[in-house]
């Protein structure tokens, strides 16, 4: 093995132990985002989303979900800047605020690891007070092989937007 073959066997990317992404549906769209890691830490949402029309097909919303959770990144240092990276979000989101983000919001936190993806439903309670946020629920996550039909993934998408709750207008 040459110097030159050494060098690139050590250029290789970084591959996530652990891919992100989120989905939510609303009443007028449905938001697909990804969502990066912070190196041995937790995950933050990214600008990097896509809008979709809330009746969707299930192949499209398969495949869109599968690209979101092929951009994650699990390598991001520690910011102080949370609450500007959540302001991006909503902006690209075509939100005002933080109040109509959770405004009928059916969200599932998604993540693939091992050859598994898996969809935990959340409780939307609002964007104030004790219970705010996206909770996860007692309810066991979906997972299904990250190897199904793009067609199968969409289908699990809106199996596991039935099992949200919305505890907020």
């Amino acid at each position: 093995m040459n110097i030159l073959e050494i060098f690139k066997l050590g250029q290789k990317k970084h591959k996530p132990k652990v891919l992100g992404a989120g989905a939510t549906l609303y009443p007028d769209k449905i938001v697909i985002e990804t969502v990066d890691r912070i190196k041995d830490s937790y995950g933050i949402i990214s600008t990097y989303l896509t809008i979709l029309h809330p009746d969707g097909d299930s192949i499209l919303l398969g495949q869109t979900l599968r690209h979101h959770l092929g951009q994650s990144r699990d390598d991001l240092k520690m910011t102080k800047d949370i609450d500007g990276k959540y302001t991006d979000y909503l902006k690209k989101a075509g939100f005002k605020n933080r109040k109509e983000h959770y405004r009928n919001a059916l969200h599932l936190m998604i993540s693939e690891k091992d050859g598994k993806i898996r969809l935990a439903p959340t409780i939307n309670g609002g964007p104030t007070g004790k219970n705010r946020g996206f909770m996860g629920t007692k309810e066991e996550p979906i997972s299904v092989d990250s190897n199904v039909s793009d067609v199968e993934l969409g289908d699990m998408l809106k199996l596991g937007w039935s099992k949200c709750v919305c505890n907020c207008a």
